[in-house]
């Protein structure tokens, strides 16, 4: 059932990488199921759109922001569920590409580890494709 229910959230992470409005959907949306389930996967998806609003934003403040609640919500999503493989996936993408002077990336190679050694354990079929796309298995 929540796999099913994922897609959608990560066809908003495809469009929230361009789109203001999609990463706003993003937020909204994955506050709405965090709040309703309490489940750390949406903290993961609410710290993707942040880092998109991020890039988004104009405002430097604003966008040291978004970047600070995404990172907050990104550390507490994998602190709450530290196996999860989409999680620790959002955690190694955010961090291989958010620019090094903000000093967000410290898990990378713990991450990368995490995900090559565990991808082929899981039956979501979507997440393990483009983890292997991601890779480059």
């Amino acid at each position: 059932m929540l796999t099913q229910n994922l897609k959608e959230y990560r066809t908003l992470i495809q469009l929230g990488k361009d789109s203001e409005k999609s990463s706003i959907q993003l937020i909204e949306k994955s506050t709405s199921a965090y709040n309703s389930t309490k489940e750390p996967i949406f903290l993961g998806f609410i710290a993707v759109g942040d880092f998109f609003m991020a890039k988004h934003a104009f405002n430097p403040i604003k966008k040291i922001s978004y970047f600070s609640h995404g990172k907050k919500m990104l550390e507490s999503a994998v602190e709450r569920d530290p196996t999860n493989l989409e999680i620790r996936l959002m955690r190694l993408i955010a961090q291989e590409n958010i620019p090094r002077i903000l000093g967000y990336h410290q898990h990378i190679e713990e991450d990368r580890n995490f995900v090559h050694r565990n991808y082929k354990k899981t039956t979501d079929s979507d997440l393990k494709t483009f983890i292997v796309e991601y890779l480059k298995l």
